[in-house]
């Protein structure tokens, strides 16, 4: 095993990471780790030192396997290859419909290079209109949930998915700030939509921190739980 091994995850709870730590520093003294994070997107970095082979070995697989659900993978790549890695060898094509994150989860994958293999279209259908008319989200989505819901998310990645020319769709909807969209909805509350042909599931969160943060953060989450779907 080499001396330096990397875990690479995505909106990883602080106190998952921190016991995560606290056992492998346990099991292993001598062992160096090293945090890099960017909005969610942390990469732990443990140098074996001294420590014997099996007993590293042994500490590492329980590492991973404790921070599992959060894990896109085990060397030092970008999540945005990662998936990008998978849509090729899965043989799959992905679209994206955004609203608050404004093209950004387009122009991650789009840095890829190969990336046209494998990236059907990207929208920014940031106007209730424009939801309407290029998605097929019904009018009466929005006046009933508005533009911020998990069901607006839903038809957002089924509109997509509807054209048959993706194999998954990513849809995202939220507000950045720094002030609301003059609802009672509260500033960092998101939905991020992900489907394939079986199924479009929907998740919420409810992110801290300026516009900036928010975004970049439910960028990469978003591209995470792409990663998901098609693993």
């Amino acid at each position: 095993m080499s001396d330096v091994l990397y875990i690479k995850t995505v909106a990883v709870p602080v106190e998952t990471v921190n016991l995560a730590i606290a056992n492998l520093k346990s099991a292993c003294p001598e062992i160096s780790v090293y945090l890099r994070e960017s909005y969610g997107d942390l990469t732990l970095e443990i140098v074996k030192g001294e420590t014997e082979n099996k007993v590293f070995d042994k500490a590492y697989r329980e590492t991973v396997a404790t921070l599992n659900d959060y894990v896109y993978a085990l060397e030092d790549v970008s999540l945005t290859e990662r998936l990008v890695q998978l849509l090729k060898l899965r043989k799959a094509t992905v679209s994206v419909a955004e609203s608050f994150t404004g093209g950004g989860v387009c122009k991650r994958l789009v840095e890829i290079s190969g990336v046209s293999e494998v990236f059907f279209e990207g929208l920014n259908t940031y106007s209730n209109k424009s939801k309407v008319q290029r998605l097929g989200v019904k009018e009466e989505t929005l006046k009933n949930h508005g533009a911020v819901s998990a069901e607006t998310a839903y038809e957002m990645a089924y509109g997509l998915m509807a054209t048959g020319n993706c194999n998954l769709s990513i849809a995202t909807t939220g507000i950045a700030g720094p002030n609301s969209d003059n609802t009672k909805k509260p500033v960092g509350l998101i939905y991020i939509a992900v489907g394939n042909e079986e199924h479009i599931s929907v998740y919420e969160y409810n992110l801290k921190g300026s516009r900036q943060v928010i975004t970049e953060t439910a960028i990469n989450i978003a591209l995470f739980l792409a990663f998901k779907k098609l693993k």
